[in-house]
């Protein structure tokens, strides 16, 4: 049971049995009374997020996950199923876990699972994935008085806007925290 009273973005902390993994913190000064630690956490049991403030020194379990490759396989209803890629095992994850990172998962494309206690707890993602591009609407000639976008479908199914010039086969890269167009891959 590891303490540190310095948490870090990016750490896995324990609290009353469960597990949150700490997606920003900031530090706030309030004169002679001392700092606190405004820290924003996501729970990796419900995958809501919330935000708790404790004062600076204070002592914080933490944990260190097992990092793991893994190879994505498919999904269904709710469920992802991933192949571990040393031991050839099936892993399902739900898709509380992942979130929105659903939205960027090709077929056999490798990525990092957190487990601890023989439990995954986490996907690491890609901060920008490359995806083609299957469907998209033509660019209408004149149409850039409001923001010269138009709605494309990339090969996971996911739908976001993107500036005219994408055509259907161009290979995009998209911000996964964003959700956004972020450039057209070379």
């Amino acid at each position: 049971m590891p303490l540190t009273d310095q948490p870090v973005k990016g750490m896995y902390i324990r609290e009353d049995g469960k597990i949150y993994y700490l997606v920003d913190r900031k530090l706030k000064t309030q004169g002679r009374q001392g700092g606190l630690i405004i820290m924003k956490m996501k729970d990796l049991h419900k995958g809501t997020q919330l935000e708790k403030t404790i004062k600076a020194g204070t002592k914080i379990e933490y944990i260190e996950p097992e990092t793991i490759a893994v190879q994505y396989l498919y999904s269904d209803e709710n469920t992802l199923y991933f192949m571990d890629t040393t031991s050839y095992e099936t892993l399902s994850v739900s898709k509380d876990i992942v979130g929105n990172y659903t939205n960027f998962l090709k077929e056999g494309e490798t990525c990092l699972v957190m487990k601890f206690e023989g439990k995954i707890i986490n996907l690491k993602g890609n901060a920008t994935v490359e995806l083609e591009v299957v469907e998209a609407t033509p660019a209408v000639r004149g149409n850039t008085a409001n923001a010269a976008t138009k709605s494309v479908k990339v090969e996971t199914g996911f739908k976001l806007n993107v500036p005219l010039f994408i055509e259907t086969g161009d290979i995009i890269k998209i911000n996964t925290d964003t959700e956004n167009y972020s450039g057209k891959a070379n």
